[in-house]
């Protein structure tokens, strides 16, 4: 596997601020995880993935948490947002708003992909923007 359990929880829960559950599932209930796994080892950006989501742990830990799944979803937000900004208080081996972004990119990217890659079942992102499959 290409990322620990605790590194895992990590991506999951950036994720899934990126892309949350509303009237549409959320980023991880689509399948986004297996999807950013393939990329992530394809362009051989594990260690820039591993860096940031550390650097997040960190963040999270100043903020007065532990882990950034730990938080409550509005800190995990608002830590998000500083992040986003290239506000950060702890020390990153990368940097927080480009990690964040490639982080954003991928999601959505893997949000909206063709199910047939694994992701989107039944082309539910598709349905939220308007757009159905016909046969």
């Amino acid at each position: 596997m290409v990322f620990d359990e605790a590194e895992l929880s990590t991506l999951r829960a950036l994720i899934d601020r990126i892309i949350p559950e509303d009237d549409f599932p959320s980023a991880s209930a689509t399948g986004v995880i297996g999807f950013l796994l393939g990329v992530v080892a394809f362009e051989e950006r594990t260690d820039q993935y591993r860096l940031g989501l550390a650097g997040l742990n960190r963040e999270a830990r100043l903020a007065g948490g532990g882990s950034f799944s730990e938080l409550p979803i509005a800190d995990q937000d608002s830590l998000l947002s500083r992040v986003e900004q290239g506000e950060v208080s702890a020390e990153w081996e990368t940097e927080p708003a480009a990690f964040f972004r490639l982080a954003a990119e991928q999601a959505i990217e893997g949000y909206y992909a063709d199910p047939g890659n694994g992701v989107n079942p039944g082309g539910i992102a598709w349905e939220m923007i308007g757009f159905r499959v016909t046969a």
